[in-house]
């Protein structure tokens, strides 16, 4: 159990394409700020810095997501993590932890995310992604926000990707209906009247008796019938996860809450290119943008491309 749970809190998760991220559900949107980086004053060079110094001033902004300018119930408490993405065949069969000398206890080490942030920007290998997330609705409704930063020759790049894992299915959460059957009344025997059946009938009895000297060996049960088989890698919570758009309110809190988190994310990173020396003025503009077009905001199938 102990270590059941260790996993269950591990900071590494599985990318499987069209299927998502392992608890996070798949993309919905995706917004993208990417410019050249271009000294502010022509006679001096750009201080030198690093994707993680970008990520760490945005991871820092972020946690004072919960905090409201005005007295409103506004975002609860958010978890703000970073993560290490390893990506997956969409129909991987068995999938398995990172290990080694910079994981310990399944989580990656601190040292280990900053190498990732730094230098795995293209390529094989993990990607590291700044995360914050709620989990609404009594668990029901798991909503993620993604932040990478990638620089690429001169070009930083700031992406913004939005996830979502709507509620488990009905099935799984409303009990079953009890048997019914009508019969007539006996006196009259005209009309008809509906009495409940026992929830274990005779074909179960026999069934159930002609199993039970047989359950000291289970190869023998699961041969004859009666085994689950589970949809790993993903797990019961991802793959039989209801889509939230359907539901009004759901719907309303993932749109709602992409844009003061892009808007956070665009506010510190524009900060920390300005202490060190560049020119912020495409930011800015192409921010400025990215901040109108996110007020219209509609999911779609992000991560299926059409080409």
């Amino acid at each position: 159990l102990a270590m059941l749970s260790a996993e269950q809190q591990s900071n590494s998760v599985f990318y499987a394409g069209p299927k998502g991220i392992l608890g996070m559900g798949t993309r919905w949107g995706s917004w993208q700020l990417a410019e050249d980086l271009v000294s502010a004053d022509p006679t001096r060079e750009i201080h030198p810095f690093r994707s993680w110094d970008v990520v760490r001033a945005i991871h820092d902004k972020l946690r004072m997501l919960e905090r409201n300018t005005i007295n409103t119930g506004g975002f609860p408490k958010p978890s703000v993590r970073h993560w290490i993405v390893t990506p997956i065949a969409e129909g991987a069969k068995e999938v398995s932890r990172p290990g080694g000398t910079d994981v310990d206890a399944y989580q990656v080490k601190t040292h280990a995310i900053q190498d990732i942030c730094n230098k795995q920007q293209f390529g094989g290998g993990d990607r590291h992604y700044l995360g914050v997330q709620w989990t609404l609705w009594e668990g029901q409704l798991v909503l993620t926000m993604l932040i990478t930063v990638t620089v690429l020759h001169e070009t930083l790049r700031i992406e913004v990707t939005g996830h979502a894992l709507g509620p488990v299915h009905g099935l799984f959460t409303s009990k079953p209906a009890a048997k019914e059957k009508e019969v007539a009344k006996q006196l009259r025997f005209w009309e008809t009247k509906k009495i409940k059946l026992p929830l274990v009938d005779a074909d179960e009895v026999v069934r159930l008796t002609a199993r039970a000297p047989l359950t000291r060996y289970p190869p023998l049960l699961n041969w004859l019938g009666g085994s689950l088989t589970l949809p790993e890698p993903f797990g019961l919570r991802h793959a039989w996860a209801d889509r939230p758009w359907r539901h009004r309110f759901m719907a309303d809190d993932a749109l709602r809450a992409a844009t003061p988190v892009l808007r956070v994310v665009h506010s510190a990173a524009i900060r920390v290119l300005s202490d060190n020396g560049v020119d912020t003025e495409q930011f800015g503009t192409r921010a400025g943008f990215l901040s109108t077009q996110v007020q219209d905001v509609s999911p779609r199938k992000a991560d299926v491309y059409d080409a």
